[in-house]
């Protein structure tokens, strides 16, 4: 069995760090959504930039989708995909590189980083962003271990992961994530 997938997933020991960041923030959540610091555009390209270093199919497609709706031209949506170079983002660029190291350092940002994303936008800011990115990164990589189950499945071997972790994961996740593949 040749492994042919090769995406981040989650493990017992991710699965669990990742809800626990989300569960701490759990009781300010209907407030970051509803609030306006940050807007929903500046929210969508977030949540595509960590995608983009995560490669989560459905949260490509739903996000490219919802970035569209809230006014993400389609230039910003192929750099946030693509080359983040590649865009104008104006003050939202700095937030933009975060979500890339906050992802490409699986949730281990360096301090140095951190300490410019505070400086730059304030505690408040700083904090919802990183809420934002905890959210996309466990959307990510739920998608992706739902699709590494997938691949097992269909006789591709998964670099990495664990197979009877993934069929457990799919089983707890399959009706949530075959709705949104069904979009």
């Amino acid at each position: 069995m040749q492994n042919k997938f090769h995406k981040r997933v989650f493990t017992p020991a991710s699965l669990i760090a990742s809800a626990g960041a989300i569960a701490k923030d759990l009781p300010r959540l209907p407030q970051l959504l509803a609030g306006e610091t940050i807007s929903p555009s500046f929210r969508e390209k977030l949540f595509l930039a960590v995608t983009s270093v995560n490669q989560c199919r459905y949260c490509t497609w739903m996000h490219t989708d919802i970035a569209a709706a809230n006014g993400v031209d389609d230039a910003q949506i192929a750099a946030l995909l693509g080359d983040l170079t590649q865009g104008d983002f104006g003050r939202e660029k700095e937030a933009l590189l975060y979500a890339i190291h906050f992802a490409e350092s699986e949730r281990q940002p360096n301090k140095e980083q951190t300490a410019k994303l505070i400086d730059y936008y304030g505690e408040e800011t700083a904090t919802q962003i990183v809420q934002y990115l905890n959210l996309i990164w466990f959307a990510n990589l739920s998608g992706n271990t739902f699709d590494a189950f997938l691949s097992r499945v269909g006789g591709e071997g998964v670099s990495g992961g664990n197979a009877a972790f993934e069929t457990a994961f799919a089983a707890m996740s399959a009706p949530v994530l075959l709705a949104i593949r069904a979009i």
